[in-house]
């Protein structure tokens, strides 16, 4: 059996993060996914932040090598560099919409009714088609019509508020995990959207935005303050109440569950500090929240005396359990992960051996795999017009026009 998403057509106009990896999550399972691109390229390309496209031209994108993120979350798929903006461009890329299974476009809502790419555009050509917007805050709203992007969405849903030290210093995220999960959201309802259609035959609009993305990532964190549970504050080292969190061993990090309620006397003769168990400030979880601060720098001179080898062996042996807490070099040498086949390995035209995290998601029967790596800028433009009807010579008037780019980087 072929791969899962195998004849699904993608035309993908999405930029930066939370878009594109909805598209290559769905380019893993077999689709192909056609990435509109303009002819100066991507910004993200080079790591700049969206909305410096226009600071770019070929020339820039030619000299200096896509940056790793860029790469992973466009792997498998095809290139289309073109200028949309023009009539000719426009008219190429409604070509392609008319024969696709879905259109995802990430830009700010009403942008691409201007340009003529909007749902109802593509639906009179297309009405069987599944149309995803994704976008900062929504379609609708007081700021709908604002550029978004994974640290306002940070900021905006709370998130900055429960993170770091009581009186500390705000902190965020050290990487764009509401745009990873934006990204999942977007895979997950074209999805959701192509098996309504496969039941009714009916395509349809949908919509994912960042903002929603940060909300779901704290899903209980609000399920607990929508019902009156909890007000989440910040609690430094995590969401559980000493000595629930991770604490400074020897030679890096562990991390502990066990202690809360009952078992804080057991854990307390386990690390060797029996004289904490009935004090006052430390004697039950509200009061270990309390002084949250002062009982985990007491514990973490406790937990630096050992490794954290020695302490896996030690609450081992209590039936207790404390694991450590991975580099990033000690995650991926870890051999859990070559068994979950998670690393993958891919040769590309000018980086050339580069690795990048697998599949999370394991079919049995019809499994996914990545497609390959990233195109580089025009890499599948000439291909994509031959099998659009355009001749040879039409694609090289196009290109000496500015309305495509053929020409890929040279390995």
């Amino acid at each position: 059996m072929g791969s899962p998403l195998e004849g699904i057509k993608i035309l993908d106009f999405s930029i930066a993060v939370a878009a594109p990896f909805g598209g290559t999550m769905l380019a893993d399972m077999g689709a192909e996914v056609i990435k509109v691109e303009r002819v100066q390229g991507e910004a993200q390309r080079l790591g700049l932040p969206a909305g410096m496209d226009d600071v770019l031209d070929t020339s820039i994108v030619d000299k200096m090598p896509d940056k790793a993120d860029w790469m992973a979350f466009n792997r498998g798929k095809k290139d289309l560099a073109i200028d949309i903006r023009t009539e000719k461009g426009k008219e190429i890329v409604l070509k392609l919409a008319k024969e696709v299974d879905v259109v995802l476009q990430s830009f700010r809502p009403g942008v691409a009714e201007r340009l003529g790419i909007g749902y109802e555009d593509i639906c009179k050509i297309n009405p069987k088609v599944i149309y995803c917007s994704f976008s900062g805050y929504g379609e609708t709203g007081p700021v709908a019509h604002r550029a978004g992007g994974d640290m306002w969405s940070q900021a905006m849903s709370g998130m900055v508020s429960v993170m770091g030290y009581p009186g500390g210093a705000p902190s965020m995220l050290p990487f764009p995990a509401c745009d990873h999960v934006g990204g999942m959201l977007v895979a997950y309802a074209i999805m959701t959207a192509l098996f309504v259609r496969e039941r009714t035959g009916q395509g349809q609009s949908i919509t994912v935005n960042n903002l929603d993305a940060a909300l779901y990532l704290q899903f209980s964190g609000f399920a607990e303050y929508l019902t009156g549970e909890r007000v989440p504050y910040k609690s430094g080292r995590g969401y559980g109440t000493p000595p629930f969190g991770p604490f400074r061993a020897k030679d890096g990090d562990v991390l502990t569950i066990f202690g809360t309620g009952p078992m804080w006397p057991d854990f307390c003769k386990v690390v060797g500090v029996e004289h904490l168990a009935n004090d006052p400030k430390f004697k039950t979880d509200e009061a270990r929240h309390e002084n949250r601060e002062e009982i985990g720098r007491l514990l973490d001179e406790v937990f630096s005396q050992k490794t954290r080898a020695e302490w896996q062996q030690i609450f081992r042996e209590a039936k207790m359990r404390c694991d450590p807490c991975l580099t990033y070099e000690e995650v991926c040498a870890n051999p859990q992960l070559e068994a979950n086949d998670m690393i993958y390995t891919a040769q590309h035209p000018t980086r050339g051996e580069v690795k990048m995290l697998g599949l999370p998601v394991k079919l049995k029967n019809t499994p996914g795999h990545p497609q390959g790596p990233s195109p580089v800028l025009g890499q599948h433009t000439g291909e994509i017009l031959l099998g659009l009807g355009y001749k040879a010579e039409d694609i090289a008037e196009l290109e000496a026009e500015g309305v495509i780019r053929t020409a890929p980087k040279k390995a």
